[in-house]
C-alpha cells in the first residue's frame, strides 16, 4: 500500500510505521504488524469515508436550499453527488456492518443554537 511500510516481524519492534505522513511509534514488546494490518487500516478508512459522506448529505439536506437560492447553478452541479454518494455510503455501511448514527447526523444543528434548532422544528 502506498505510504505504508510494514517491516518484517524481527525488525518491527525497532522501527516506526508511517501512514499518510503520520508516524506511529512501536509499542514495547508488540510488533507493528500485530496491531495495524493493511486490512484494519483499509476498513477504518472506508468506514471513515462513509461517515464523512453521510455527514455531508445531512449538511446538504439542511443547507442545500439556501445554497440553491444563492447560486442555483452551483447547487445543481453538486446535488446529485451528495445524494448518490450517501446512497453508496449507506450500501457499504450496511454490507460491512458499520454502525453509524444517521439520525444524529440529520438532527445536528449545523451552527445554530439548540434553542433555535428546536424552535425551527428540529429533533422533535
Amino acid at each position: 500500500m502506498p505510504g505504508t511500510t510494514t517491516p518484517s516481524a524481527s525488525t518491527a519492534q525497532s522501527q516506526s510505521l508511517t501512514i499518510h505522513q503520520l508516524t506511529v511509534p512501536p509499542r514495547a514488546g508488540v510488533a507493528i504488524t500485530d496491531y495495524l494490518t493493511d486490512a484494519k487500516l483499509m476498513r477504518y478508512e472506508v468506514e471513515t469515508l462513509c461517515s464523512y459522506m453521510l455527514w455531508l448529505r445531512a449538511w446538504w439536506e439542511r443547507r442545500g436550499e439556501a445554497i440553491r437560492t444563492a447560486d442555483q447553478l452551483a447547487a445543481a452541479h453538486v446535488h446529485d453527488h451528495f445524494i448518490d454518494g450517501a446512497g453508496f455510503a449507506r450500501t457499504i455501511t450496511r454490507r460491512a456492518g458499520f454502525e453509524l448514527d444517521e439520525q444524529r447526523m440529520r438532527d445536528y444543528s449545523w451552527g445554530r443554537s439548540v434553542q433555535t434548532f428546536h424552535a425551527a422544528g428540529g429533533a422533535q
